[in-house]
């Protein structure tokens, strides 16, 4: 089978890793998958990159489209930093994409933010070809946003936006909606479906206006078992340069400044763990400043680390991983830390707790809670003999649920019944 992804990165940030890692699985398991991406980072030769027409016609298109989504972008970057993703549904490359697909039986779409203009690319769908719409947030049910919160305006048609602060109905929230509705009514019968890595998500799907006429799937993300795995404490501490003896709490995330991904919040937690003694924490990822690293406990940033192995070493120097988001699908970094049998403390929100289960891969409390937060990760530091239980339990899962095969042969069941 010929499948072909669409992607606007291969490996830049937790959704685009996740269309990568999926297209990987499928040419594991014997068929050949593609990924084609607006930007390509990555060495991997299955990796295409669009090359975008040169023609005189096309280029002064571009030009022009380019002037008119300025206007939309310089008011989407005008809100405080750290704001919550927020995206236009129109790109300056229309549906050129299209013209460059390789020969496919399915079409596989990711996070496509930038890639293609929803209007002119779902009319011109070559036909006959199932669409498949892998979704890693909310934002092709709703009017921009990635994650709507507490929201619920994506179950009509949006408008007086809590993200653009907006009062006005017919704000640029209401105006996407309406494109993306009219877009998704071009579509045949039957001719594009999603898929959610969460069963949070596909609850979304449901409840959305933009969602809810199409058929939707829940599979699972999944990584790869041999690259993340545990290894021995000590060298992996010595590797990287971190106190032995410490108790290690690690955070990872490709936007640590983004509002929704809570870094402020475990810094509160931190401050509430002063008894534990050589407490140190290890941060990985981008966007994190001098401001964010303040407090009582010391915390060394890593940067970002995109090879899979060295991330699995520093998973496996830490002794719990946390994540403090407050809206999230199924995060990367939980299934990571899951493999490598880190046990994980984390919000209770969107599809978290279906990777950390309470008592058994790690510890969910109420979301924005910073001293049941605290208190989760000092109950783990304290008692060894449940983290290692907590640990076995995490490998056991990651190998029986998330493998890269697993993934991959789930998504050939759905192919093969769209195909007939």
């Amino acid at each position: 089978m010929r499948i072909t992804h669409l992607s606007t990165y291969d490996i830049a940030g937790g959704a685009v890793k996740a269309a990568h890692r999926l297209s990987i699985g499928l040419c594991r398991v014997g068929h050949e998958s593609r990924l084609l991406t607006l930007y390509k980072e990555s060495s991997d030769p299955t990796v295409l990159v669009f090359d975008p027409p040169r023609d005189l016609a096309i280029r002064l298109r571009r030009a022009l489209k380019r002037r008119v989504l300025e206007r939309t972008q310089k008011m989407i970057h005008s809100r405080p930093p750290g704001s919550a993703f927020f995206s236009d549904d129109r790109s300056q490359h229309n549906a050129d994409i299209l013209d460059q697909l390789p020969p496919s039986d399915i079409l596989n779409l990711h996070w496509i933010v930038d890639f293609f203009d929803y209007g002119s690319f779902f009319r011109r769908l070559p036909r006959g070809i199932p669409v498949v719409w892998t979704l890693h947030d909310m934002n092709p049910l709703t009017g921009g946003c990635h994650h709507a919160g507490d929201c619920q305006s994506f179950r009509a048609s949006c408008g007086a936006c809590p993200q653009l602060t907006s009062k006005a109905e017919n704000d640029l929230s209401r105006q996407i909606w309406n494109r993306k509705r009219r877009a998704y009514g071009s579509v045949p019968q039957g001719a594009l479906s999603f898929v959610t890595p969460s069963r949070w998500l596909e609850t979304k799907v449901k409840e959305s206006s933009l969602g809810a006429g199409f058929p939707v799937n829940v599979i699972p993300y999944g990584v790869d078992t041999e690259n993340f795995r545990p290894q021995d404490v000590q060298l992996a501490r010595q590797a990287l340069g971190v106190p032995i003896h410490g108790r290690i709490i690690l955070f990872s995330s490709y936007f640590a400044r983004n509002s929704y991904k809570g870094f402020p919040l475990l810094l509160e937690a931190l401050n509430r763990m002063r008894s534990i003694p050589n407490l140190r924490a290890i941060t990985v990822g981008g966007g994190d400043s001098d401001e964010y690293r303040e407090g009582t406990v010391p915390i060394r940033s890593l940067g970002l680390i995109k090879d899979e192995k060295q991330m699995s070493l520093v998973y496996s120097a830490a002794d719990v991983f946390a994540i403090p988001s407050l809206q999230d699908n199924l995060p990367n970094t939980a299934i990571e830390a899951l493999a490598c049998g880190i046990p994980t403390v984390a919000f209770a929100v969107g599809g978290v707790p279906e990777i950390v289960r309470n008592g058994l891969t790690g510890v969910t409390v109420s979301p924005g809670d910073s001293e049941a937060l605290a208190r989760a990760m000092e109950d783990l530091l304290t008692d060894p003999e449940r983290r290692a239980s907590i640990s076995r339990e995490c490998r056991r899962v990651a190998l029986q649920e998330y493998g890269l095969e697993i993934q991959g042969r789930r998504y050939l069941e759905l192919y093969r019944t769209l195909l007939g």
